[in-house]
């Protein structure tokens, strides 16, 4: 879950698979000159709008923080929690799409925990979570890649374009200007994003990745007042699930 601060009273709550959904369409509308395309460019956009997969249950029940009677944000969840989560998500993929997007949604995984890792916070068992995904993923994703016959700068370039798009979503759901992701070149260099919002109307993004001149991403959210708080997770689960549901639009443009 994602939880966008509250604006003009009302709080947005976005599922990990809606926000997975911008994820597809930055992918869908990616390829400007000189930056790396998806290749297989169907197979990585899917990824892309499906690297959530794993999230799809949790989001149907989420938990909820008894210390600011909200559901918990993922970024409040550790690897003991989502890592089995993540594994089960790589086997619907690969059960369901094949083995690019099983591929790609495993690497994804792995670079939630490695990147992402805080030792400092992690508990042992989300170390132990973790480190059992890195492993028995690593093994998988190394089979894969033999048997599609993809090399280690295709397989590294594609998992680099699903994290610049989730990254870009990320920072459009939260709506926080500044950093949205590294993007592979052609060349095989990476170059950072830059978002930015000059007023309220379309952020701007620095440099431009898309083929078009204007690109408008939307998904789905859950609209509640700002002071809403539970106590009960089964009655904050009804609420949600019953909440009204409104269409959250985000224009990109050039600077």
């Amino acid at each position: 879950m994602i939880i966008r601060e509250a604006q003009d009273g009302i709080r947005l709550f976005i599922p990990q698979p809606a926000h997975a959904l911008l994820s597809g369409q930055i992918m869908e509308a990616w390829g400007a000159l000189g930056f790396a395309r998806p290749d297989p460019e169907q197979e990585v956009i899917l990824a892309a709008y499906q690297h959530d997969i794993s999230w799809m249950p949790w989001e149907a029940a989420p938990t909820l923080d008894p210390a600011t009677g909200l559901p918990h944000p993922f970024t409040a969840l550790g690897a003991a929690r989502h890592a089995p989560m993540w594994a089960r998500g790589v086997e619907l993929a690969q059960a369901s799409w094949g083995l690019w997007p099983a591929l790609l949604i495993s690497r994804h995984g792995s670079l939630i925990y490695t990147r992402y890792a805080n030792p400092d916070r992690d508990s042992e068992a989300d170390k132990a979570a973790a480190a059992h995904y890195l492993s028995a993923q690593g093994r998988l994703q190394s089979a894969w890649a033999k048997q599609l016959g993809a090399s280690v700068e295709r397989v590294d370039r594609n998992a680099a374009l699903v994290a610049v798009a989730d990254a870009l979503s990320l920072a459009l759901c939260f709506a926080h200007p500044g950093p949205a992701g590294e993007a592979p070149l052609e060349t095989g260099d990476m170059v950072k994003l830059a978002l930015a919002r000059p007023g309220k109307g379309a952020w701007s993004l620095t440099p431009w990745p898309f083929r078009q001149n204007r690109v408008t991403l939307r998904c789905e959210a859950l609209q509640l007042p700002a002071d809403t708080r539970w106590t009960d997770e089964a009655a904050m689960r009804r609420d949600l699930r019953d909440a009204p549901r409104v269409i959250l639009a985000e224009t990109l443009c050039p600077e």
